[in-house]
């Protein structure tokens, strides 16, 4: 299911730079050297980077990855109580690193990162990469959250039918 994006201003250039995407990406099998998107609202400045370019312009937040985190929250779903989880955890990776890992989790959730995690990331490059598979491309088309308010980055699609020069921005549910 899509929700159409609402209340986006695309200037010509942008039009123009999104239909030079989409030609240039005629007949091209998925890399990482595929454009994707960045969209700036508060500036309405699109970017247009490769997608081995995302990570080191946008790096998502792997915090949550962190191994003694998972192994801690794979003890808990499993039903083992927090304090035995805790202490088998200290145990696997020692104490320190335990709580660096926990440390380092609550600065970034402190600090922010918009939403933009590791997972995010990874879905993103799995559904722009299927969307090559199945023949109905989409680019990813990332709004940037504003810098004065609380939302997250979004991960939005731009889809072009290949009769039509018309495109449509939306959100997959």
């Amino acid at each position: 299911m899509r929700e159409k994006v609402s209340g986006l201003t695309l200037t010509k250039k942008h039009v123009f730079d999104i239909h030079t995407a989409f030609n240039d990406l005629g007949g091209i099998s998925w890399s990482l050297e595929s454009p994707i998107f960045l969209f700036d609202r508060s500036w309405l400045r699109l970017v247009r980077l490769r997608l081995s370019e995302l990570n080191a312009y946008l790096p998502p937040d792997k915090s949550a990855e962190a191994p003694e985190l998972i192994h801690y929250h794979r003890l808990l779903s499993s039903g083992i109580e927090p304090l035995l989880a805790l202490q088998q955890s200290w145990h696997e990776f020692g104490m320190e690193d335990f709580y660096r890992a926990i440390r380092n989790y609550w600065n970034c959730q402190d600090l922010g990162n918009r939403g933009w995690t590791y997972k995010t990331y990874i879905d993103t490059l799995s559904k722009y990469r299927n969307s090559f598979e199945v023949g109905k491309l989409s680019i990813p088309f990332i709004l940037l959250a504003r810098e004065a308010s609380y939302d997250d980055h979004r991960v939005a699609w731009i889809n072009k039918e290949q009769s039509q020069s018309n495109f449509e921005i939306s959100y997959y549910q």
